[in-house]
């Protein structure tokens, strides 16, 4: 009987937990289970998303390149910031990969095709700004010497440009070896340099290289070398240079005095500059003119006309010694005795056509004579 009771009061005992727990398990609300199945399925929703995105890129072919940020035109000089990057399926089209550093190999480059914008930039759509004419640029070769040079030199080498000057001769005074200016060397091929050029660029650099004699010569700076420094200490040596030699040949020149040569004999001749305000000078082309005669009595007289061409040599002041075969010896000799008077001189400006002055003179001249005449001689009777 007693493990009976026992087991029967065990029984009593867990009956009221029991009941409790089902009561508990009856009371939960409808609503709230909805809640939380809709909770859970946002976490496994949010959890895919995830999942997703953490893994897609283990699936994306996509590479960033290098792309036109806009559109680009023929001829435009492009900057970096005219360049950017694209997410793109590349495979295997051409192009450059993008890195930070990518868009700045490219900075003063020049468009040689239309680009669009958002195309995949590839180098050979762009050239080097120095290496081709751009819109109205001129090209221009310039001849360089480098036997001045102390080291190897090579493109893009800042160098002293100089003009190599020329010694004073006897006809020439010459002029001083000069540093004309500083310049990298711009598609050099070790004896030239090509330049491409803007019209008025141009034309000062065809005139620089032409008064240079056609070629200029290439001086390297040294290690730590100031440009101006080395400029300014260079053309005073120079310039010494020059002067010296200079006045040797002049101090030789004065030593030589003019003579005769073989067959030939010496006349003074005076020539009479009145028509020039400002007068002649040693070295002058002049036009010899004949100062005519006015009508007088029955005399008629003579016009002013041109007779010659001479130029000025071992002339001062007025007078030229000449050194002339018997027959000019002659001709000077009595031309004042024919014209009455020494004959005139005009000087011809380089460049004129001296036959056309003449004539143009000759008939300016006779007609103001034929009207002085027929003033002077008055009507023909009648």
């Amino acid at each position: 009987m007693t493990d009976t009771n026992t087991e029967t009061g065990g029984q009593a005992e867990a009956s009221p937990t029991a009941a409790q727990a089902k009561k508990t398990r009856r009371g939960l609300p409808e609503s709230t289970k909805r809640i939380l199945l809709i909770f859970a399925g946002v976490l496994v929703l949010l959890g895919s998303v995830y999942g997703f995105y953490a893994t897609s890129d283990a699936f994306d072919e996509r590479t960033p390149v290098l792309v036109a940020a806009r559109r680009i035109e023929v001829g435009e000089t492009v900057s970096a910031a005219d360049l950017t990057s694209d997410q793109v399926l590349a495979g295997s089209i051409p192009h450059i990969p993008w890195s930070p550093s990518a868009p700045a190999q490219f900075e003063g480059m020049v468009a040689a095709q239309p680009i669009a914008r958002g195309a995949v930039v590839l180098g050979e759509m762009f050239v080097e700004a120095h290496t081709t004419a751009v819109g109205p640029e001129l090209e221009l070769d310039i001849p360089l010497d480098l036997t001045m040079a102390t080291d190897t030199v090579s493109e893009r080498d800042p160098v002293l440009l100089v003009d190599p000057g020329a010694e004073p001769t006897p006809d020439d005074e010459g002029r001083p070896r000069r540093v004309i200016r500083q310049y990298e060397l711009t598609n050099f091929d070790g004896s030239r340099m090509q330049l491409f050029l803007p019209p008025e660029e141009w034309a000062e650099w065809e005139k620089l290289v032409e008064d240079a004699g056609g070629t200029l010569m290439v001086i390297d700076l040294g290690l730590g070398a100031d440009a101006e420094e080395t400029t300014e200490r260079l053309n005073a040596v120079w310039l010494a240079q020059w002067t010296e030699a200079a006045a040797e040949m002049a101090a030789a020149l004065a030593d030589v005095a003019p003579a005769a040569g073989p067959g030939e004999l010496e006349i003074i001749v005076a020539l009479d500059d009145g028509l020039v305000p400002s007068g002649v000078s040693e070295g002058d082309t002049v036009l010899l003119v004949d100062p005519g005669r006015a009508p007088e009595g029955n005399d008629p007289g003579r016009e002013m006309s041109v007779i010659g061409l001479l130029e000025l040599e071992n002339y001062v002041d007025g007078v030229m010694q000449m050194f002339v075969p018997p027959e000019e010896w002659h001709y000077w000799l009595t031309l004042p005795v024919v014209l009455g008077a020494d004959p005139l001189v005009l000087p011809v400006p380089p460049g004129t056509d001296v036959d056309d002055m003449a004539a143009r003179l000759d008939a300016e001249w006779r007609a103001a004579w034929e009207a002085f005449a027929a003033a002077a001689l008055g009507p023909e009777p009648g």
